[in-house]
């Protein structure tokens, strides 16, 4: 026991999330919400670039099932599947949902009944590209027993016994088998159970107050769900979420209030069960089942003693805290309802700042939030998909709908993590040529597609250029060359940039060689050479590599959807 909460412990120091992403795994799971209303699943894709396409690999399938091409910046395609998309046993299955594409994008899940007006059963998701997957989770203690005892609900006498406990799905995103460990704690004693799931398939388990983490051999998705979560007046509602890796963990959060929310109560998970929650050094004491009420509806500011994740718990829905080291500087909201508004949290000395789109708030009604840094505001939305930003300081973003008398949503989607006085930015693109050129063609290539010659100058823009660009079994220039006069190597952009010498290196074994007939460095364009670089002559022809500036992102109303059967 003591090695595993070790390597939990070794991976929950936490960075700031952003959710966009080449890679990405789900599950629609089973909504029974309204009892056996019809169900409407999908998936909203938006584009961070332009020229992406994305395929859609469903139900075991290794070639897509659905393709689409040529998305704009900032555009939308909602993907709708049929009732059959739901995971609805509890057992090993195929009913993983795989999303690839050829460049950045951001996926959202939306889940709900066909409604009335006061009737619906609702939830939506960020689903988290594999980057920001792990093999190291902490699963919520959460008995549904005591869940309804909680909130005052009777449980209903109809339901078999499968529907009255919580679930987890867990999802392997790689394609290979995964060895799985379950820890839980029965009667103080810690049982171990070992299985495995092979290459992107899912296994849908019951989950109880004695389950703790769950440990992997290759990265997976964890689901926790519900397929009909009691509410008062003996309605139900799916639940859904996605439970985050130990490294997205933090100690400080700002509990927001949530509009058309009575009832709430806080729900820590942490690995050390002695942790303890204070607002302003005052201790706050959970029950016995570890909630955590709330006497009253502000918006109030709690620190844990160490790294932990918060709910808002909500009866029909979950909200995941954003903790404070995990704010970021801009968030976009997909929105499913003609009633919606965004929770914004952010500095007090700076909220003026405050961005929606291109322009500022018209009139917010701020709220600061006592004894902290920060105010809150609220704003409704009539949009259906905008961007909030801030560019000088770093924000949390919740956005919440309504349908009836049904409340959903949670935290938006982060897209950049550090503030930038331009605005909402997608990440800058790297962009390999199709052809191959010498190297003196190759940066007037990328002159006159206007960008600029790709110039790894530190690690963080190698690692950015490893994750975005395909492999390829060939080679391509980059920005950089040595001197004839000195022999020196220095990047250079473009044809009127100023040089700039060499800090960073990330040469092959034995490269550069030392001669001056070799005054052009290129990069190996295939994972498995580790996209390690070397000296080649100029007059040789490769591919250009090209590298363009991060842009403002603004999303399109134009969309369109696509079904899978």
């Amino acid at each position: 026991m003591f090695a595993i909460l070790l390597t939990v412990s070794m991976f929950s120091q936490g960075f700031t999330m952003v959710s966009y992403g080449k890679s990405f795994i789900t599950a629609f799971p089973e909504d029974l919400g309204y009892f056996y209303s019809n169900t409407s699943s999908r998936l909203k894709v938006t584009a961070l670039y332009d020229g992406t396409s994305v395929d859609i690999f469903y139900n075991g399938s290794s070639t897509p099932t659905e393709t689409i091409s040529n998305i704009l910046k900032g555009q939308t395609v909602t993907v709708v599947f049929s009732k059959s998309a739901e995971v609805y046993q509890l057992d090993y299955s195929t009913q993983s949902i795989r999303i690839t594409s050829n460049k950045y994008i951001v996926v959202h899940s939306f889940s709900s009944t066909n409604f009335t007006i006061t009737a619906i059963s609702a939830q939506t998701n960020i689903v988290q590209p594999d980057e920001n997957l792990g093999m190291n989770y902490l699963i919520p203690s959460l008995n549904y027993t005591t869940f309804l005892t909680t909130f005052g609900i009777s449980q209903s006498t109809s339901w078999s016994p499968k529907y009255n406990s919580f679930r987890l799905i867990i999802i392997n995103a790689k394609d290979t088998e995964n060895n799985i460990t379950i820890v839980k704690n029965i009667s103080a004693q810690i049982q171990l159970v070992n299985f495995t799931i092979p290459s992107y398939q899912l296994i849908q388990l019951q989950a109880d107050d004695s389950m703790m983490m769950v440990n992997s051999s290759h990265k997976i998705a964890v689901l926790l769900t519900h397929p009909c979560l009691d509410r008062t007046n003996y309605t139900c509602s799916m639940i859904i979420n996605q439970i985050l890796p130990v490294r997205f963990q933090g100690q400080n959060f700002v509990v927001p209030f949530v509009r058309g929310i009575t009832q709430r109560q806080l729900f820590m998970t942490s690995n050390d069960k002695a942790d303890l929650l204070s607002q302003y050094n005052t201790s706050l004491t959970p029950s016995s089942s570890g909630y955590l009420s709330l006497p009253d509806l502000n918006t109030r500011y709690v620190t844990a003693s160490s790294n932990v994740s918060l709910k808002l718990i909500i009866p029909g829905l979950f909200i995941e805290l954003i903790p404070e080291n995990q704010f970021a500087a801009c968030y976009m909201m997909p929105f499913y309802s003609n009633y919606q508004w965004a929770v914004v949290i952010t500095k007090t000395d700076s909220r003026d700042q405050v961005r929606i789109g291109t322009a500022p708030f018209i009139n917010p009604v701020w709220l600061e939030i006592s004894n902290t840094q920060y105010s809150k505001t609220e704003i409704f939305l009539s949009r259906q998909l905008i961007v909030i930003w801030h560019p000088s300081s770093k924000i949390a973003v919740y956005v919440v709908e309504t349908i009836g008398n049904t409340v959903f949503g949670g935290p938006a989607i982060p897209i950049n993590e550090q503030p930038d006085p331009n605005g909402c930015m997608t990440p800058g693109e790297f962009v390999v040529g199709d052809q191959p050129l010498k190297w003196t063609e190759s940066l007037a290539y990328c002159t006159n597609t206007q960008s600029q010659f790709a110039c790894p100058i530190n690690e963080d823009v190698q690692i950015e250029f490893i994750k975005q660009v395909n492999t390829k079994n060939v080679e391509g220039w980059i920005g950089l060359r040595r001197s004839l006069m000195t022999t020196a190597w220095y990047w250079q952009t473009n044809t009127t940039s100023a040089s700039s010498s060499v800090n960073y290196i990330y040469w092959a074994n034995g490269q550069p060689q030392d001669n001056t007939t070799e005054l052009c460095a290129s990069l190996s364009l295939n994972h498995t050479d580790d996209f390690k670089w070397k000296s080649a002559k100029c007059c040789e022809k490769k591919l250009p590599v090209c590298y363009k500036q991060p842009q403002i992102l603004l999303p399109l109303t134009m969309s369109s959807t696509v079904y899978i059967p």
